[in-house]
């Protein structure tokens, strides 16, 4: 057997090993190269296809120095939008230089950073105490609720400012602090302005597990070992949240007698490879993310580029369908949806949801505020 073989070797042809790869090439690679690009143009969603001007717009951002939502605010900058960036604080270097970056890239200088860290209420109450006080109110046409948090898998609860749990704390808790708390701004602009609420969310949230008796899980024990189930219970939170608020924004009877003219939406951008993405799929630390980057390709073709996740926002923004009508939609993949979820998401929910929410806010607050007086006192001495 092994002359034969060895036979076959002496006289092996270049050519045959040529024909042997070309064959391979037409029958598995071109094959292969046509189903990935198929499956990219697939999980890489719909494109916003509509464009507007926004001139002297006057824009409210969450969460818009990363992620999905710099890369909304880079958009809305170059069509000429004020944009007004709500940070942790406005005098960190890196936002600082971030705003100077952000300017001279969109040659815009109408974009600013206002502090309002999303982890304390507190902070939140000061900075939309100082918005709806100004005289006369203030333009305001867009405010768009980007910020999130979502824990890696097997890491500890993590809490706010405040002591609540981290996912229930930013993703929903503040976002219904600050919208409740500048709602006069947002019924006080004129009848003529189109005034859009944009709240971001994740498809994840279908695994999410609300119970309005432990909305912080604290008599079911944090799930480390799933934190998607926290995630996803603040974003059901929040679809109930946009659906009572749509409810009260309709319902309020302005002095003018003109009709509601504030529209709250859900946007669902999909799965993108953002920085959250990353941390999550990592498990937060150094073997993961060499994992991460080893399963590269699978990610680039399943998940969505920051750039893609935002087409859905800015058809939300652009769009003149979505400034019709009476709010309260879904958009998916740049379309109207109507939010729901049985057993989870209804009118029963979302208004109970929203006098558990206020009652307890209030307590945290009061809570809160006694803790500075004393610190205050102590001070003093």
């Amino acid at each position: 057997m092994p002359i034969p073989f060895i036979v076959y070797l002496a006289n092996f042809s270049p050519s045959v090993l040529h024909e042997y790869v070309v064959s391979i090439g037409i029958h598995i690679c071109i094959p292969l190269i046509i189903l990935l690009c198929f499956l990219k143009k697939c999980f890489s969603g719909v494109n916003n296809k509509t464009d507007r001007r926004f001139n002297g717009s006057v824009f409210l951002i969450t969460g818009g120095t990363s992620g999905i939502g710099a890369e909304v605010t880079k958009e809305l900058a170059e069509r000429g939008a004020h944009i007004i960036l709500l940070v942790r604080s406005n005098s960190d270097s890196w936002t600082i230089d971030y705003v100077n970056d952000l300017r001279s890239r969109t040659n815009n200088q109408m974009i600013y950073a206002e502090t309002c860290n999303l982890s304390s209420l507190y902070s939140i109450r000061q900075f939309a105490t100082k918005w709806i006080n100004n005289v006369p109110p203030r333009r305001l046409d867009m405010v768009i609720c980007c910020a999130g948090v979502m824990l890696p898998p097997f890491k500890p609860k993590l809490v706010t400012d405040d002591g609540v749990e981290l996912h229930w704390g930013i993703n929903y808790l503040a976002h219904f602090h600050l919208l409740n708390l500048i709602s006069p701004a947002l019924r006080s602009q004129p009848p003529g302005r189109d005034v859009r609420v944009l709240i971001t969310i994740c498809s994840i949230y279908m695994l999410g597990d609300l119970d309005l008796t432990d909305l912080e899980f604290h008599r079911r024990g944090y799930p480390s070992s799933c934190p998607w189930k926290c995630f996803g219970a603040s974003k059901i939170a929040l679809m109930n949240f946009a659906m009572e608020f749509q409810t009260r924004l309709s319902n309020y009877k302005r002095l003018d007698e003109f009709p509601n003219n504030v529209r709250c939406y859900v946007v669902d951008p999909g799965f993108v490879r953002s920085h959250m993405t990353l941390r999550f799929l990592s498990f937060g630390s150094l073997w993961g993310l060499l994992l991460y980057i080893f399963m590269w390709p699978l990610w680039y073709v399943v998940l969505k580029s920051c750039k893609q996740g935002a087409q859905s926002l800015l058809y939300c923004l652009m769009s003149s369908e979505c400034g019709t009508g009476q709010g309260g939609k879904l958009i998916v993949k740049c379309s109207l949806r109507d939010i729901g979820m049985k057993g989870y998401i209804n009118t029963d929910i979302s208004n109970r949801l929203w006098k558990i929410t206020e009652t307890y806010i209030m307590d945290l607050e009061k809570k809160e505020a006694m803790k500075r007086n004393i610190l205050k006192k102590k001070k003093k001495k």
